[in-house]
């Protein structure tokens, strides 16, 4: 029987694992930036949207605000939104903004890529507007001016995101 005091100090290798971890995520999220970025500001907007719920809800139960229209309208993008948004941000980046960007960047090479960026950014946010409106059926100004922005925002957050995530080699493999 051996006890601890007879045996041999060992030299322990450490991994310092938070790091690790983290690491290993980012290498993870960059092999797979297609599959994760369209749906990073539908869910940015969703979580945005339920903080405005609950603070709305907050001034209501406590006097200060009437419950109004707009609290319906908050109430129904933070429980129904998530969906239709997703869908319409995933098939317009693929249908719209991937192609877009490398016609654009063929068509004009004189141009800086900050407006082409934006340029596209704003095809692709005109695209899930056009969609969320087409899903929804805006039928007053004030519901299509709402999906507008909301669709111009997705687009527009979603390619500068995607555009200052990727690099310059993998954003030339993914064109061809």
């Amino acid at each position: 029987m051996r006890t601890k005091r007879n045996q041999r100090g060992r030299k322990r290798s450490s991994i310092a694992l938070i790091p690790a971890l983290r690491s290993m995520l980012l290498q993870h999220v960059r092999r797979r930036l297609v599959i994760y970025l369209p749906a990073c500001m539908p869910l940015l907007l969703v979580v945005l949207t339920h903080i405005g719920t609950l603070l709305t809800l907050v001034l209501i139960k406590s006097g200060l605000l009437a419950p109004g229209q707009l609290y319906r309208a908050m109430i129904t993008w933070a429980v129904y939104g998530l969906l239709p948004l997703l869908f319409c941000s995933y098939g317009c980046f693929f249908a719209i903004a991937r192609p877009v960007a490398g016609l654009l960047e063929r068509t004009f090479p004189d141009l800086s890529s900050f407006i082409l960026t934006l340029a596209t950014g704003a095809l692709y946010g005109v695209g899930i507007s056009l969609a969320l409106i087409m899903l929804l059926g805006a039928d007053t100004m004030l519901r299509a001016c709402l999906l507008v922005i909301v669709g111009l925002l997705t687009g527009l957050g979603n390619w500068v995101l995607y555009c200052s995530l990727i690099t310059p080699s993998v954003q030339a493999s993914s064109d061809t």
